[in-house]
């Protein structure tokens, strides 16, 4: 494919970009649509279905009987009582104006198996049905398998206790589940399963309790998968002859872990070996003489191409590291479960529940024959399909397996004011439908939070699914996904996101995030970003402003950042943020149609992390050319095959046809322009303080050997076709309180040209029916700022990354 590289045919292409902007009376730059308040409405219209009071109410209790007649004085039993009576009630009579409340009275429901509701169970906008808790926080639904905690014994036995860390002596209980068919909960070899107590996620015993320790010395890098040639085959291995590579511990390994190994031999290594954004799990195969041999070749093998940040590990599943309250091992050998209890356990009385692994879950892979509570509990606790106008409140759901629900199509269908806790996998997963949508809920303590889909991208049919006013934080995910979205037409709004090291991962056109807190993310990981899209060509118009995103930490090594569209990726608008203190820098992006106006940067190192791009008529040619790899040397539509990958989305040229041409016309633009560098990108009307270097501009390429490359670009290497500014100097004297981290500007203050306010209060959570108290802000965020206002980042520093972890809930 041949693109010309004509001056006179840019100017052209450029006024077609700007097809259905509104023009500011009084600035030189273009206003569009997203850069008013009002923007919002196209999203926030007839987000939710209308408030009624019911025509019809029926009651749940643990104390009642599914015989009952669902009335307060003789309330159901389960919820799926309550369903059927909804389900005969529209059969004989029809739903009642005003609709249907099911009320499930205080207490905790263990729920044995899946309750579903399809469409047969769905309401209308003038009768919805509406499923929810009396009273916030007093309502549990429960999944997972219990065990009687009478059966739990302190470890008195001495070769048991030979085998404990000398610090957990005489505070570890036990219990034998040999005869009790479970350890399908347990399999091992690097799924180990999960364990909630009393409300709380336990933390296998690992070895350190929290964050890592540091490869001292590399002794094999090992064998390696990522540069293998078609049809080249790993190295083999064995558990009798492991072949991984090989290395020692800058801290001192105790020596019962080896003798551990030996009599298990399934202790797992967690952690950064060689990049800082690969987060690896692989299995020992030797432990001898304080070396640590894996298992077998990794993707990357072990290497220390950052010499100014030590390689991160852990040992994970390590009996002899059981040294604090909450942490807990299951020896698959003997079938006993150890456990460290908290504080406040009662035998009898305090619950212990086993929840399955991540990965697989509680399935039928690992159930044993005939196990059918382990089958059953792989399963979310509530499903709807084709549902309509259902709504789930005020409930406490907790201890589920691979996923907690499931909303598959409909519309108006909404899980609000609850809280989701203590999962092996993710917490809710919407997939299609319209007007479906997270509000005001908790998330933590979870793999990962949710996932939402929808809408259409050939015919750009949104689905104007949604998650608002969300807390989400402490997911065990690392890397993109904690959130994911994908579709057209999705609403991310006022959510707060902390305390992890995962963040959202979205593959959307017209998605609007705005409003949203971050802070705390990422600490561990390096190349990473809060929120993260990449990769494709026909992500339009996502636009991300009005956020506050602050004490990112930056150790060094690969850069982190607050957004980023990466890999040449096309479309983000980023706008109206705040940044303090966002790690290395506020954005990263290196594709075309990308913007990144009107925003605030206070204390890092750049406003604009990107890459040098080609710009001239054969550079642009070249990487045309380099499309034709894909089905040849590389797989086609591997990463990287970006016109396959766009027409997969939406068509043959479907930017050349209907809906597409008229729409987004800029796609059009750009690919008939140069679609491999920053054309057509505005980066302007920003402030910044304490900013080392504004814009930089990256020398080397975007692979890995690139990107250690010491090479720098320049200013002169920016594509003609786009806006591309320096930045404006603001002091700290312009904002309200820095200490409250309130970034409103003062009323004084005076404005460049073209600069709009950001309407910084909305920032956050808000008070709405289902979150009636949310966080003070000032009280948090004073909170965090002296936390952290004396944290010193860009060198690495294992005592200030381990402070950022947060304590379980039941050390605090």
């Amino acid at each position: 494919m041949i693109v010309k590289n004509n001056r006179k045919i840019h100017v052209l292409l450029m006024m077609m970009v700007i097809v259905s902007t509104v023009f500011s009376q009084d600035s030189k730059y273009n206003q569009p649509p997203h850069t008013f308040p009002e923007y919002s409405g196209n999203y926030t219209k007839n987000l939710f279905s209308p408030v009624t009071k019911p025509g019809k109410t029926f009651y749940i209790s643990v104390n009642g009987n599914d015989k009952n007649k669902g009335t307060k004085k003789s309330p159901f039993r389960s919820i799926e009582a309550a369903r059927d009576a909804i389900r005969n009630l529209k059969a004989n009579l029809g739903l009642p104006k005003g609709g249907v409340d099911v009320i499930l009275l205080k207490g905790t429901y263990n729920i044995g198996s899946t309750i579903e509701f399809t469409s047969e169970d769905t309401g209308t906008s003038t009768s919805p049905i509406v499923y929810k808790g009396e009273k916030k926080g007093e309502v549990i639904l429960t999944g997972g398998v219990q065990v009687d905690t009478k059966r739990f014994k302190i470890v008195s036995d001495e070769e048991l206790l030979s085998r404990l860390h000398p610090k957990a002596r005489g505070k570890v209980i036990y219990i034998d589940l040999s005869k009790d068919k479970l350890d399908s909960y347990f399999p091992g070899d690097g799924k180990y399963g999960q364990i909630a107590m009393d409300g709380y996620m336990l933390q296998l015993a690992q070895w350190p309790n929290r964050a890592y320790n540091h490869i001292g010395k590399i002794h094999e890098e090992g064998p390696t998968t990522r540069w293998l040639k078609p049809g080249e085959k790993p190295m083999p291995y064995s558990k009798e002859n492991p072949t991984g590579g090989k290395f020692s511990f800058k801290e001192d390994l105790s020596p019962m872990v080896q003798t551990e190994f030996e009599r298990t031999r399934d202790i797992y290594a967690q952690g950064y070996f060689h990049n800082d954004w690969y987060f690896q799990h692989e299995p020992l195969g030797s432990i001898n003489n304080n070396v640590v041999q894996l298992l077998h070749h990794t993707r990357y093998g072990i290497v220390n191409k950052i010499k100014s940040i030590p390689r991160r590990v852990r040992l994970f599943n390590v009996l002899a590291e059981l040294n604090e309250p909450g942490e807990w091992y299951f020896d698959k050998k003997e079938q006993k479960l150890f456990v460290w209890p908290i504080k406040g356990f009662e035998p009898g009385k305090s619950t212990v529940s086993f929840i399955g692994t991540k990965s697989a879950s509680i399935n039928n892979s690992f159930a044993q024959p005939g196990d059918v509570k382990a089958q059953k509990a792989s399963l979310p606790l509530i499903t709807m399909k084709n549902t309509s106008y259902v709504t789930l409140s005020n409930f406490i759901i907790e201890n589920t397996g691979s996923l907690a629900i499931s909303i598959k199509g409909g519309k108006y269908n909404l899980l609000a004011g609850s809280i989701i806790r203590n999962g092996a996998g993710k917490g809710i997963e919407i997939k299609g439908g319209k007007y479906n949508g997270i509000t005001s809920c908790d998330f933590y303590d979870l793999y990962a939070a949710f996932s939402i889909s929808g809408g259409d991208f050939k015919s750009l049919e949104r689905s104007n699914n949604f998650a608002t006013n969300n807390v989400i934080r402490n997911c065990r995910y690392r890397g993109y996904g904690v959130v994911s979205l994908s579709g057209v037409g999705l609403y991310f709004a006022h959510n707060l996101l902390h305390s992890m090291n995962g963040a959202i991962m979205y593959k959307t056109v017209n998605l609007l995030m705005e409003y949203n807190e971050f802070y705390n993310i990422g600490y561990e990981m390096g190349d990473f970003n809060v929120a993260y899209c990449g990769a494709q060509w026909y992500t339009m118009n996502n636009v991300v402003r009005y956020n506050f995103v602050h004490h990112l930490i930056e150790p060094g090594g690969h850069p982190v950042a607050a957004f980023r569209n990466d890999d040449n990726g096309a479309g983000l608008k980023i706008y109206g943020n705040v940044f303090y203190r966002p790690g290395r820098g506020s954005a990263q992006f290196d594709g075309p149609l990308n913007d990144f106006q009107n925003n605030i940067t206070l204390d890092c190192y750049t406003v604009w992390w990107t890459l040098k791009k080609p710009i001239t008529k054969e550079g642009i040619q070249e990487k045309w050319d380099k499309l034709s790899r894909f089905g040849t040397d590389l797989p086609k539509g591997d990463k990287g095959d970006y016109l396959y990958i766009t027409e997969k989305v939406i068509g043959e040229k479907g930017w050349l046809k209907s809906p597409w041409k008229e729409t987004f016309p800029e796609l059009k633009a750009m690919i008939e322009t140069n679609p491999w560098a920053q054309t057509f990108g505005n980066v302007n009307l920003n402030y910044v303080y304490k900013v080392r270097k504004p814009f930089h501009i990256h020398g080397g390429s975007g692979t890995i050997e690139g990107m250690e490359s010491k090479r720098k670009g320049h200013f002169k290497d920016l594509p003609i076709e786009g806006s591309f500014e320096p930045p404006v100097e603001i002091s700290l004297d312009a904002f309200e309180d820095i200490s409250s981290l309130d970034f409103n500007l003062k009323k004084d203050f005076k404005l460049m040209d073209g600069f709009k306010p950001i309407p910084f209060d909305k920032i956050g959570l808000v008070k709405d029916d289902f979150r009636k108290k949310p966080l003070d802000k000032k009280i948090y965020r004073s909170y965090i700022y002296e936390r952290f206002k004396d944290e010193k980042g860009g060198r690495y520093n294992s005592e200030i990354v381990k402070a950022r972890y947060p304590l379980p809930g039941y050390l605090k």
